[in-house]
């Protein structure tokens, strides 16, 4: 994980990829001072949810520690990784980068973030999963 500090400044790529780092350790079970890095109305957007969760009703950093960690007892083994560098847009305060998810049965998921950046937490995710993983 990155040591950049989660300023409240512009974003710049620097924050962008920690900010990243922090959200992947998250979904890696790293449960630690979320509100360090997530705001407090934080909200998530699921572009698909194949299991039907609620998800809209996920509000702040506790709502997404309890569905996360629900999630890691669902689906044990799990492993999340940033794939590649994420596309930062200072003026817009967003940050957007590739995923992957390595399962225990040896299979991957895939897909795309996109964050909003409000005082230097992640305020809003935007997320879409996929079941293909193009490697070229």
């Amino acid at each position: 994980m990155t040591t950049t500090p989660l300023t409240t400044g512009a974003l710049i790529p620097a924050t962008g990829s920690a900010l990243f780092d922090r959200w992947t350790a998250l979904w890696n079970g790293d449960f630690h001072d979320p509100e360090a890095f997530l705001a407090p109305g934080f909200r998530i957007r699921f572009g698909n949810d194949p299991e039907g969760a609620a998800t809209d009703e996920i509000h702040g950093p506790a709502g997404i520690v309890a569905y996360i960690s629900d999630f890691r007892v669902r689906k044990p083994g799990y492993r999340f990784v940033v794939d590649g560098t994420p596309l930062v847009d200072g003026g817009l305060g967003q940050a957007a980068c590739r995923w992957y998810v390595t399962r225990p049965d040896g299979g991957e998921l895939s897909g795309i973030d996109l964050i909003e950046v409000a005082d230097g937490r992640i305020a809003t995710v935007w997320s879409v999963t996929g079941l293909r993983r193009f490697t070229h």
